[in-house]
Order: C-alpha cells, then structure tokens, then sequence
C-alpha cells in the first residue's frame, strides 16, 4: 500500500471530522485549513500547465501557495467565509453534474457552475451561521464519505489525488459514497446547530 495514500486518507479522515463536527466553532482553524489546500490544489493543478517546473520545485510552490491560501482565508476573513460557500456549491454542482452526466468543461455547464457557487458564496457571507454550518458539515461529510468509499472499495491513489478525474467523479455514483455522505451531512449539521445555538443563549 502506497504510503502517500494512506497520509491522504488520514488528512481526509481528520479533516473531516473536524470540518463536518465543527466547522461553525473552529472557524479559524477551519479557514485556515480550507485556504492551505485551497492554495496547494490550485497550485499543484495550474502550475505543471503554466511553468516548466520539475515535480520538486512544483511540490514547494504548491506548499507556499496552500500557506498564502491559509493566511488569506484566515487574515481576510469574508474572502474564506465567501469561499467556504462557493466551495460546498462546487462540490453540489459536481455531484449534480455527475448524476446528470453532464460535462463541466462545457460552458453552459460551467457558467452555471460558477454562478450557482458565486451565489452560494455570498449566501454565505450573508447567513453566516446557518449557510458556514450547512457547508462545511457538507464538505467534512464528502471527505469522510471518501475515506470510508476508499477503506470499503480499495485506496485509489489516482482517485484520493484527482489525478484521474473519471475515477474521482465516479465515486460521487457510489452508493457507499451517497449514504455515507447523506448519514454524516445530517449528523454534522444537527451538532453544528446544536452547538452555534448553546453559543448564543
């Protein structure tokens, strides 16, 4: 077993918890979490495309893109909040997508896209309790839901990576995928409401 694989499937497991249980109290962490790979996955998507970096120099860029990311998200607070938002809505509009064999490199499926997550953002920013809690127990249930797709399934490194985007996507058919994700969405979302609302009495 590929020892990558199971530091990602750890990253995933602990992200998850911490995201679908406490997105809403951890803010901070959460933000700065979400913005580190945020950055990383950014860079380490675009970069190879851009630049004629080595695998090295791509990895440390990726590394000091994920912290610029973390240090945004934390220090300007409303750009992480607006992107925690549009984040829950990319990961529902892949979902969607995928349901529907739609492809989001088309544009009628991408502007969409990004205007549903735009919307989702502000949203967001507007309702922060209700919309911080409803995504990031969304995003923690999707990465748990992977964790436990992957541990029942067999570990895919090309699909924990994304590197093989067929692989990734095809996950979100799996119904050990979906019934996780629907069990821990409402589980996540229940304590995260419970908690933000002991908080203001």
């Amino acid at each position: 077993m590929d020892i990558l694989a199971v530091i990602i499937l750890i990253v995933n497991l602990l992200l998850g918890i911490v995201f679908c249980f406490f997105g809403n109290r951890w803010l901070k962490i959460v933000l700065g979490v979400y913005g580190f790979v945020a950055g990383f996955l950014l860079g380490n998507a675009l970069l190879p495309i851009v630049t004629s970096f080595g695998d090295t120099a791509v990895l440390l860029a990726s590394l000091g893109l994920g912290v610029v990311g973390a240090l945004l998200f934390v220090f300007v607070l409303y750009l992480g909040i607006f992107f925690i938002g549009f984040g829950g809505g990319l990961l529902l509009c892949l979902l969607a997508a995928e349901f529907f064999r739609l492809n989001i490199l088309e544009w009628y499926v991408f502007i969409p896209m990004l205007l549903i997550c735009a919307g989702l953002g502000a949203l967001t920013l507007n309702n922060r309790r209700i919309f911080i809690s409803v995504f990031t127990a969304y995003i923690g249930a999707s990465a748990l839901a992977m964790f436990v797709h992957q541990i029942v399934s067999g570990i895919e490194l090309n699909t924990l990576l994304l590197t093989n985007e067929q692989a990734a996507y095809s996950v979100y058919r799996s119904d050990i995928y979906l019934i996780t994700l629907g069990v821990l969405f409402f589980a996540g979302l229940i304590v995260q409401l419970a908690v933000t609302g002991k908080k203001k009495t």
